[in-house]
């Protein structure tokens, strides 16, 4: 597969990554028992129970459904590896490309017992990821062996499929820049 990743990437192709579609399934599956009950709760319930099945059902009939449909049909981008431009890491809003001249290396770690990559970064892009971090949601992920930016674990590719393309675009990069 890594040769693959080094061919698309040597075309100038993106590679993308999308989350995962297991955790919109279930949450389509608990709208589903939910928007049942509240119908439950319509039918025979009396005064306030009768209008509690009305805001359950609605809420998750008519919102979480759709939406659980919506992420399943299109699920969102996690990451984007360009050979040109670099990395993107989707965050909340609009994420900056990590040039590949910010990648010192693309390392493998153990986060909360799962496998995961993680990016290690220049002191300063690092600063810079950081502060962007920051802005953006006020919290800023520790990676597990030192500073880094850990990739999303959402991502419907194995870390392992991630990782070559990962190391295939630092690879192709670094040849080029030699």
């Amino acid at each position: 597969m890594s040769a693959d990743h080094a061919d698309r990437l040597a075309r100038g192709d993106e590679l993308e990554f999308r989350t995962a579609r297991t955790g919109m399934i279930f949450l389509l599956m608990i709208c589903a028992g939910f928007t049942i009950i509240g119908l439950c709760l319509l039918g025979g319930g009396d005064g306030l129970l009768r209008m509690l099945g009305i805001a359950v059902a609605a809420f998750f009939g008519l919102v979480g459904i759709p939406f659980a449909v919506w992420k399943l049909i299109r699920p969102a981008l996690e990451l984007t590896v360009s050979a040109d431009r670099g990395v993107r890491v989707a965050g909340e809003g609009t994420s900056p490309w990590i040039p590949w001249a910010h990648i010192t290396r693309v390392d493998r770690e153990v986060l909360a017992a799962r496998p995961t990559v993680v990016l290690r970064l220049t002191p300063e892009a690092q600063e810079r990821w950081d502060a962007a971090q920051r802005d953006a949601q006020g919290v800023v992920e520790e990676a597990p062996g030192g500073p880094g930016v850990v990739i999303p674990q959402t991502i419907a590719a194995p870390p392992e499929e991630v990782f070559r393309a990962l190391a295939a675009g630092h690879d192709a990069w670094s040849g080029r820049s030699a």
